[in-house]
């Protein structure tokens, strides 16, 4: 039958199991037979070892003589899965923290089977554009969330199966230290491999500890080596499956690698420190230096990792999408008030939204290590950009003139504007990239040509407001129109003036009626 202290017993020397043989009474019957086994194998003989086994055979409940548990033993013995104990005291503190987690995600609505990317980037998930951009918590809230319910139940097995082996041979903040620095090598080197994965999910840790046990059994030199093989060979078994999984189904194998290989390296220190012998009992000034010098080894291997590239092109398109809606949020006033702005209320205004403007071409503008549909998106948005930032400039000139901000020349920016913010939404990024700079083209013309142009329009009318040129309503969506009323010859220069004399589009909004 199988016996649980043999491993442990082979490791003892000779002298060392016949001396607790003299002790057997103080000793399990189980301890004793084990002792006696090794000893058979050793070829050492006892003259009173048949009445010794006896003995012990006879005190000795084994496993096949048990009583098999109950439904409630079952489940009390579950249950002791989740509780800290005395050798088993991290691994369930970690096991309910990424449970806990999870809990607070199906909580919050995402989906618990299969979460969208963005919803995980708003828990915490590791993503290089916001990760290198400063948010380096990521590194580690990532850890504990996981991208659905399979995927927290594989690695919670592993975990708990992974901790029972290791926590009780190494003590539990050599353990804790060893998991932290093991995910957080793992969030680092898949941020290294793609930064902008969304990376989720305690595996790096958790391969980290696999290496960690694995390295354990290799190096330690008190154990033999008929007892170790068989871990060993289950311990790469698991491993070689795991890497071989991720790499059909698109699991983040370079977070499987960097905790494993932080695992290996940190193993091979603890027995160093050891004289590669297992133990419990490490100084606590020994696990905060080896602690401080894995975060500062990874701290220098994550800031190495540059934001550039494709990373950087999504960070800084989000922070422009920013800062155009603080930039919009003027020009809507400025809409609503029509005739009656005045430079003193929008003046500074439209400085504020310059400076938005600005601070987005500086941010896209050194972007030169990305290609096709994202090198084009990047043309487009500067050229959309500074023409937002003329159209600025001549609004605050108009209004420092006491002219009206509907001026031909604005209606032609926003006509141009149009056009880009179109051929962005409608994927035509690639078609308009290469197009001539309409700050060329569209605001050289006199600004008695744009009036001869803007004559021969029609004029539109919103909602009782004037407004000469199309491309400003171009915004309204179809649901946003109640009605359009269309006025020609007498009927429009009866109601406008010589304005109407091309006709007049009127259009009232939805808005307006309620």
């Amino acid at each position: 039958m199988e016996n649980n202290f043999a491993a442990v017993i082979a490791g003892h020397k000779t002298e060392d199991l016949l001396q607790v043989l003299q002790e057997q009474e103080e000793y399990a019957p189980e301890v004793v037979l084990a002792i006696l086994d090794e000893l058979e194998k050793r070829g050492v003989a006892l003259p009173e070892e048949a009445a010794i086994r006896a003995k012990a055979q006879q005190a000795y409940v084994g496993p096949t003589e048990q009583q098999p548990q109950s439904a409630a033993e079952k489940l009390r013995d579950f249950g002791m899965t989740f509780v800290p104990q005395q050798a088993y005291f991290v691994t369930p503190v970690l096991l309910n923290l990424n449970l806990l987690a999870f809990l607070l995600m199906v909580l919050l609505g995402i989906s618990p089977i299969n979460p969208d990317a963005a919803s995980l980037i708003a828990m915490g998930a590791n993503f290089g554009p916001y990760t290198l951009s400063g948010e380096w918590w990521r590194l580690l809230t990532s850890t504990f969330l996981h991208g659905g319910l399979l995927h927290l139940a594989f690695n919670m097995l592993a975990l708990v199966s992974v901790g029972r082996a290791l926590e009780p041979l190494i003590g539990r903040w050599p353990y804790l230290i060893a998991y932290l620095l093991c995910g957080l090598a793992g969030s680092i080197t898949s941020l290294w491999w793609d930064p902008v994965r969304a990376g989720v999910g305690a595996s790096g840790a958790i391969f980290g500890m696999f290496g960690l046990l694995l390295i354990l059994m290799l190096l330690e030199r008190k154990l033999p080596w008929q007892h170790k093989k068989g871990m060993l060979l289950n311990l790469g078994f698991v491993l070689v499956l795991n890497l071989g999984f991720g790499m059909k189904s698109g699991i983040d194998n370079a977070a499987h690698s960097g905790g494993l290989v932080c695992g290996l390296l940190f193993g091979a220190v603890l027995l160093l420190r050891s004289d590669r012998q297992l133990s419990q009992h490490y100084s606590a000034k020994g696990n905060a230096v080896m602690a401080g010098v894995g975060l500062l080894l990874l701290g220098m291997f994550f800031k190495s990792i540059p934001l550039a590239g494709e990373a950087r092109f999504v960070y800084a398109m989000e922070e422009v999408s920013k800062k155009e809606a603080q930039a919009m949020r003027v020009f809507v006033a400025l809409y609503q008030a029509g005739d009656k702005a005045q430079a003193a209320d929008f003046v500074p205004l439209l400085d504020e939204g310059i400076r938005r403007w600005d601070e987005s071409i500086a941010l896209l503008a050194p972007i030169d290590d990305v290609v096709g549909e994202e090198q084009d998106k990047v043309t487009v948005m500067l050229k959309y950009l500074r023409l937002r930032k003329k159209s600025y400039q001549v609004l605050r000139s108009d209004l420092a003139a006491k002219r009206t901000w509907q001026s031909p020349q604005q209606q032609q920016l926003l006509q141009a504007i149009d056009h880009y913010v179109r051929g962005l939404r409608n994927g035509k990024a690639s078609e308009i990239a290469r197009e001539d700079d309409p700050l060329k083209s569209q605001l050289s013309m006199p600004a008695i040509a744009a009036e001869r142009d803007s004559a021969a329009k029609p004029l539109y009318v919103v909602d009782g407001k004037k407004v000469q040129q199309p491309a400003t309503v171009a915004h309204l969506r179809p649901d946003d129109i109640e009605s359009i009323q269309v006025l020609k010859g007498t009927d429009a220069t009866t109601a406008y003036g010589p304005e109407g004399a091309a006709g007049v589009v009127q259009i009232t909004t939805k808005k307006a009626t309620r």
